[in-house]
């Protein structure tokens, strides 16, 4: 690996989980960094980095709605974290495959525990059909107090690059 795709310090939360019912337990993941030449990347189990369009200013929203205190009761908050980056082909997407990434916090049931989802969705570059590209990537129970240290991370990572008053 060169140095420039050498990851610095960001976001990552790590968890064990079954990726599809039935499969063995796994460790799952889910990363928003920079590089060391600048470039912010989404990394995730499955799909491997991705392109973070709007770079540190994404991140910070990221990190901002990761921090958002959750109600006491259910809730479900979503947030668009890459939408329709275009995919250079791996061995799980193909070439020109319009990436969208869209993160899914909630609680179902008034003090029960929260839950983090991954939804991984592709649409094709000619027809544009869309197509779920894996099955979640469930966290249940999501580790709050990890998650937010994590987060916190990410912002104060970010609050190097923007201005005062974008943090």
């Amino acid at each position: 690996m060169d140095t420039i795709d050498t990851p610095v310090p960001g976001f990552r939360l790590d968890w064990r989980g079954n990726h599809y019912s039935g499969t063995p337990v796994d460790d799952l993941w889910l990363a928003v960094f920079k590089t060391l030449d600048g470039v912010w990347w989404f990394d995730a189990y499955f799909i491997g980095r991705v392109p973070l369009r709007g770079g540190v200013a994404r991140a910070a929203a990221f990190a901002r709605w990761l921090l958002a205190a959750p109600p006491d009761g259910p809730y479900a908050t979503e947030f668009v974290l890459v939408r329709g980056e275009p995919q250079a082909g791996t061995r799980q997407i193909a070439e020109g495959t319009l990436l969208t990434v869209e993160l899914l916090m909630g609680r179902e049931q008034p003090g029960g525990p929260e839950f983090l989802q991954v939804l991984l969705f592709g649409e094709t570059p000619v027809r544009h059909l869309a197509f779920e590209v894996c099955a979640p990537l469930d966290c249940q129970p999501m580790p709050r107090a990890e998650l937010e240290r994590a987060a916190t991370g990410l912002l104060t990572i970010c609050a190097e690059e923007l201005p005062e008053a974008d943090v």
